[in-house]
């Protein structure tokens, strides 16, 4: 069963649940089918004055509320389920049979309400406590997560790293052990693991992630589970290039340099029509350009920086419309190189049309030296 269809499953247990108030959550599970979560807040605000505290599920229809609420951008609503749960859970008719979930949802909005240091350790430590006891709940999932990307923003790279193991242990749990997001976590927990420690041990690991995106690129037919995968081997590539760099001479020299090889990528993602026992089109970039110098970001003060671009081939060999695949460690290099992409020029270098293939899109990397 997908995230989605377990939502969806959620909502429709709620028509048996409340009963007489079944115009409101007919409504409400109209709008989480259709994925209209903010549709369906507004129809559980209608509801909830109606569930009567004594109702043997007061705190599993609560828990939804809040989940939806959350899962719509509203934290501040959520947290009114969530601190009902928290405050009156156990002295319900029936008491909450998940407090452990339902203090994970209000310490999640709490966080996504009033983000801070000390709101992300409260939500880890529930996260923590979740991760002691059996089951599984699509709230830790998103809690973790949500989690991992506000201590990464912060620079807080022990909470990110744990957090982000939290994360792919509640996926797993919930059956979704090849989902994209689980190989962005992985990601996560490499990179902040070398900004802890620039050891050879975060880099190679970056480096696994990549090797199975590219696996996984391979055997998925197009679509957007193949672009998501492609998305993040991109990003694990420009992590992976610019950990190598930060390694120190020695451990350079004690550790292979596992570069990609992003053309076997780009030939599956963006095939060169033609004969092909001819060769795919080598593009260059013509001349060299002016770095616009180097964006400055406290949290990663000792990387340099590199941003990967695709860039449509037109049928007269002009290349346009470039867009980012990637940028590391921060999205400052792409902000920074602009639209200056747009004005550069390319050239085919060895064979030309028709002795080569001209691909859909061209794929090239440009990089930032620290002092550069």
């Amino acid at each position: 069963m997908t995230v989605r269809s377990r939502i969806f499953a959620c909502a429709a247990l709620l028509a048996v649940i409340v009963g007489p108030a079944s115009a409101d959550i007919r409504a409400f599970n109209t709008a989480v089918q259709k994925g209209d979560y903010v549709a369906a807040v507004a129809a559980a605000n209608e509801t909830w004055p109606a569930i009567s505290r004594a109702n043997p599920d007061a705190a599993s229809v609560a828990r939804e509320f809040g989940w939806i609420a959350m899962l719509a951008g509203q934290p501040t609503t959520a947290l009114t389920y969530a601190k009902f749960l928290v405050e009156q859970g156990a002295s319900l008719a029936r008491p909450d049979s998940s407090p452990v979930v339902s203090r994970i949802l209000h310490d999640w909005a709490s966080l996504a309400s009033a983000p801070s240091q000390p709101s992300r350790t409260r939500l880890l430590a529930s996260l923590q406590q979740r991760a002691a006891a059996p089951g599984q709940d699509l709230i830790s999932v998103r809690a973790a997560h949500a989690l991992y990307a506000q201590a990464w923003a912060a620079g807080d790279w022990a909470q990110a790293y744990d957090s982000a193991l939290l994360a792919i242990r509640f996926l797993d749990e919930v059956g979704a052990s090849q989902s994209p997001v689980r190989f962005e976590l992985r990601r996560g927990v490499a990179a902040s693991s070398y900004m802890r420690v620039k050891s050879p041990e975060a880099y190679n690991a970056i480096y696994d992630v990549a090797a199975v995106l590219a696996e996984q690129i391979a055997a998925e037919q197009p679509g957007a589970i193949r672009d998501r995968y492609a998305a993040e081997y991109f990003a694990a590539i420009a992590w992976g290039d610019i950990m190598y760099s930060a390694l120190d001479a020695t451990r350079q020299k004690a550790t292979p340099n596992r570069s990609s090889n992003i053309k076997s990528i780009a030939d599956i993602l963006y095939p060169a029509p033609g004969d092909t026992s001819a060769p795919r089109c080598r593009i260059l970039l013509d001349r060299k350009f002016d770095s616009p110098g180097f964006p400055f970001d406290a949290r990663f003060r000792d990387l340099g920086g590199e941003v990967i671009y695709a860039m449509k081939v037109e049928p007269n060999g002009v290349l346009s419309s470039p867009r980012v695949l990637a940028s590391a460690p921060h999205p400052g290099f792409a902000e920074r190189l602009g639209d200056a992409v747009k004005s550069w020029r390319w050239r085919i270098e060895g064979y030309a049309p028709p002795s080569c293939r001209m691909p859909e899109a061209h794929i090239f990397t440009v990089e930032f030296g620290l002092g550069k």
